[in-house]
């Protein structure tokens, strides 16, 4: 009996050991697959770049490294724009009785920058970014007093601290073989600059019809918020990149908008903006680089409510803005690099050039 019970109970036994063996098996591979997966993405995420390649990665994009960066850089930007005004009228449809001015304005600004960065985890990194803002601005008219021949040209030049800004960036999923490495930051601006409003004009001695400001801005005058996302992916040996951000400006009160004698107080509703790019970059090696990218923002106009008036847009204060970038970096040691850029404007709102240099270095 002993013999026949065995017989007849160990058959179940052994089926269900059976079906437990095959399903701690099919747990353990699933749970096998889910470690590899880990790993693998743990290994992008944990590998260590070459110096070309976080340069890249600042630049472009945001490192999170658990060292303190400081970057001070000079930007240099030129911009030059002609203008033709006629007051008068055409007789016998060819010839033109009245006032020819031909205007030229030449602006050269120079910003010195001071960026500090830190990356509190592999997923948090603030920035405050410092700017003193110089800039030269040459006037030149052609035809003052109805005289063709009158050539007047006068400067006027502004050297202040400009708008502060700070950051934060926080990265929403990390890049692994599929996906690319996703960013968002959200930054506020501060109006610390020179603002552009209450200008006094004055009149050039030698040419009547020359018309220019007392002094010149070196900030937009009221408090902004920008909102932003920027991916990145590595495909080996080009890494990839785009962004896109939301600029909001906030309505703020002014005394005085004026231009001329007395006081005119309004509210200026500065032009949101919407700026999207992207580019490509190469690690020629360890520590060179070079990147490619094209940048474009469009501004809205500006509105105006005076005290006690209807609000009005100011005509030609909107703004397209299409900048194609040459860039480069080279990382002189582990802790300092050098980084280049040269932009060429594409639209007409543009500046003509851009030129930057930069320092950054890892304490």
């Amino acid at each position: 009996m002993d013999t026949v019970f065995n017989r007849r109970v160990r058959p179940p036994l052994v089926g269900v050991a059976i079906a437990g063996c095959v399903c701690a098996s099919g747990a353990a591979l699933a749970q096998q697959g889910q470690t590899v997966g880990a790993e693998q993405e743990q290994a992008i995420r944990d590998a260590e770049p070459s110096r070309s390649v976080q340069d890249i990665f600042r630049e472009e994009h945001a490192l999170f490294s658990d060292r303190l960066t400081i970057e001070p850089g000079i930007t240099y930007t030129y911009s030059d724009r002609d203008s033709l005004a006629l007051r008068g009228f055409l007789a016998l449809d060819a010839i033109f009785l009245g006032e020819l001015n031909l205007d030229n304005v030449e602006t050269h600004i120079t910003t010195i920058d001071i960026n500090t960065r830190y990356g509190f985890t592999d997923r948090l990194e603030a920035s405050v970014n410092v700017p003193f803002v110089y800039r030269t601005t040459t006037f030149q008219s052609i035809g003052g007093d109805t005289s063709t021949e009158q050539n007047t040209e006068d400067d006027v030049d502004e050297s202040a601290l400009g708008d502060i800004s700070a950051s934060l960036s926080y990265r929403l999923l990390p890049e692994t073989l599929e996906r690319p490495d996703v960013v968002v930051s959200l930054g506020v601006r501060a109006p610390t600059g020179k603002d552009p409003y209450g200008i006094g004009i004055r009149t050039d001695p030698d040419n009547s019809n020359l018309n220019l400001p007392e002094e010149l801005p070196t900030g937009n005058g009221v408090w902004g918020v920008t909102a932003g996302v920027s991916v990145l992916k590595t495909l080996d040996p080009a890494i990839v990149f785009a962004n896109l951000g939301y600029t909001y400006n906030i309505e703020e009160s002014f005394d005085d908008i004026s231009a001329g004698s007395g006081d005119q107080e309004a509210d200026v509703d500065l032009g949101d903006s919407i700026s999207a790019g992207f580019g490509t970059a190469f690690a020629l090696n360890e520590r060179l680089s070079l990147a490619l990218s094209y940048s474009h923002e469009y501004i809205r106009k500006t509105e105006i409510t005076p005290d006690g008036g209807g609000s009005n847009e100011v005509v030609g204060s909107d703004a397209n803005i299409g900048v194609f970038n040459i860039g480069g970096t080279y990382a002189m040691t582990d802790s300092t690099s050098v980084v280049t850029n040269l932009g060429i404007g594409m639209t007409d709102d543009a500046s003509d050039i851009s030129l930057t240099f930069r320092m950054p270095f890892q304490l």
